[in-house]
């Protein structure tokens, strides 16, 4: 079994439609993933753009996903705590939730991560966006990555 990331209309390493972008609607995209590792707690996902003009931005950080959940539907609510008690963290822009791709010039790479860890993370290991982050490096059973490309039309 291969423990499988994929965004719903979005080839790997293509476009994003332009809806999930600050140039559209801003909102999240349906995630889906598969077999999930048994011995998994807890799900928790990152959103990154690598290709930011001051370095890796955040675009999104959510966990308290159960495991037996199989997909994030699209337009995940931008608040703290989702009504699925999903808890979102943060982003760059400084708000909750998801923030969609927004370059302010050239084309940029985002990642997805969806990581199956061993444990549920406690209230105060999801205070600190990045230390949560390596603390799932630690502790997760198996990762999954999806990326996709998005710059705005000069």
């Amino acid at each position: 079994m291969s423990f499988e990331l994929s965004v719903s209309d979005i080839t790997y390493g293509e476009r994003i439609k332009p809806v999930y972008t600050c140039s559209g609607q801003d909102i999240s995209p349906p995630l889906k993933w598969k077999d999930a590792p048994s011995s998994a707690k807890e799900l928790v996902i990152f959103l990154d753009d690598p290709d930011a003009p001051g370095g890796s931005f955040n675009h999104w950080a959510i966990c308290n996903i159960q495991p037996s959940i199989h997909e994030l539907h699209e337009n995940v609510e931008k608040s703290s705590k989702t009504t699925e008690g999903w808890i979102q963290l943060n982003n760059d822009f400084g708000k909750p939730g998801y923030g969609g791709p927004c370059p302010p010039r050239g084309t940029h790479h985002y990642y997805i991560t969806l990581y199956a860890i061993v444990r549920p993370l406690t209230d105060a290991e999801r205070t600190n966006r990045e230390d949560m982050r390596k603390l799932c490096e630690r502790i997760m059973v198996k990762k999954a990555t999806w990326m996709f490309i998005y710059g705005k039309k000069q």
